[in-house]
């Protein structure tokens, strides 16, 4: 059996594929809570400027809290995204190792 790089590159794409479309969702649900859990924060924010109780100091003060309070829950969803990233390149390396072994197997 004569191995053919170009349908085992496109097998690993799709085995890496089917990974992230499954792991892909779990990754934007993350970074959707993160920001949804700064919508009251960032709402009292606005509202509070837009009433004049804060200049823009005390809002770029209070701006700045709530985007290190963002960044470290987007750190989380990082690591989400980098778990997908290893588990699709794991599927793609098994889908070429099989290959490898199948096209020996038939020498």
């Amino acid at each position: 059996m004569a191995f053919d790089i170009g349908a085992v590159l496109r097998d690993m794409a799709s085995a890496a594929g089917d990974v992230l479309s499954g792991e892909g969702p779990k990754v934007n649900s993350c970074i959707k809570a993160a920001i949804e859990e700064e919508k009251d924060a960032l709402e009292a924010i606005a509202k509070a400027r837009l009433d004049d109780e804060i200049d823009d100091a005390d809002m770029k003060s209070q701006i700045a809290d709530e985007k290190e309070a963002l960044r470290a829950a987007l750190l989380a969803c990082e690591v989400k995204g980098k778990m997908a990233a290893q588990k699709a390149a794991n599927a793609a390396i098994k889908v070429f190792s099989d290959a490898v072994k199948v096209a020996l197997n038939a020498v």
